[in-house]
């Protein structure tokens, strides 16, 4: 083998590789990062939207959910305690003591 077909094997041998599987990496994160961001905005932008429509007709939603929430408390707490209920007596029946 010659000094030239020596020197040749060994820059061969530094070449990189036809594919980069960190630079595959990396841009598969700036793209995620990347569609990440936009659907941020567009919820972003959704909430926003949905708030302001709240905000303008909470007085006429309030006409109808106040009277209904008074003739719903009693029931809501009637639930709220028997599912506080199951759920630690669950626990208990299972050996576990509840935090």
């Amino acid at each position: 083998m010659t000094a030239e077909q020596r020197l040749a094997a060994f820059l061969r041998e530094g070449q990189a590789p036809q594919r980069d599987p960190a630079f595959a990496v990396q841009v598969m994160r700036r793209v995620a990062r990347r569609e990440l961001a936009a659907r941020l905005g567009i919820s972003a932008v959704l909430a926003a939207t949905a708030a302001a429509a709240l905000w303008a007709v909470a007085p006429a939603l309030s006409a109808v959910i106040e009277p209904l929430a008074r003739t719903l408390a009693p029931a809501a707490v009637l639930l709220t305690l028997t599912a506080a209920f199951v759920m630690v007596t669950q626990g208990l029946a299972e050996g576990r003591v509840p935090d």
